[in-house]
C-alpha cells in the first residue's frame, strides 16, 4: 500500500477553567451485575498532559465520577483517562465474568464559555446530557 497513512484527529473538547465534573457512565449488560469477588469492581486513572493543566483530581481511585480541576493558566493540552469496570452474570451457577477497559486521550481547551462536566461512556446511555 503507497501513500500518506491515514490520521484522524478529535476535535478538543472545550472546557471552562477551574472545577469540572468527570462522569465516567457505566451501566451493566442486561443480566450482569458489578463483581467485587477480588476487589473493587471499578477504576479510574486520570493524568495529564502537561501536568500543570491538572490542579487536582488526578491520580487512581475506584469511583468512576471525579471532580477535577484545571488549571486556568493553561490553555490546552489532554486529558488522560483510563476507565474499567468487572461484571459477572447476575443469576448463573458458573458465571462468566468480562472487564470492561477504556483508554482516552482527551484534548481539552479551556474557554471561559466551556463545560463544566465532562462525560465519557465506558458502556451504556449519559442520562446526564
Amino acid at each position: 500500500m503507497a501513500g500518506a497513512r491515514h490520521r484522524t484527529e478529535r476535535p478538543p473538547t472545550e472546557l471552562a477553567p477551574g472545577e469540572v465534573s468527570l462522569d465516567v457512565v457505566f451501566t451493566p449488560a442486561p443480566g450482569q451485575k458489578l463483581d467485587e469477588s477480588f476487589g473493587p469492581s471499578t477504576r479510574l486513572e486520570v493524568s495529564a498532559s502537561p501536568p500543570e493543566l491538572l490542579l487536582d483530581g488526578g491520580g487512581v481511585t475506584t469511583e468512576l465520577a471525579r471532580r477535577l480541576v484545571l488549571n486556568p493558566a493553561v490553555s490546552e493540552g489532554v486529558l488522560q483517562v483510563v476507565a474499567q469496570a468487572a461484571t459477572c452474570d447476575a443469576e448463573a451457577e458458573h458465571a462468566a465474568c468480562h472487564l470492561t477497559r477504556q483508554d482516552w486521550g482527551v484534548p481539552i481547551r479551556l474557554t471561559p464559555e466551556g463545560a463544566k462536566r465532562l462525560p465519557l461512556v465506558l458502556r451504556g446511555m449519559d442520562e446526564g446530557a
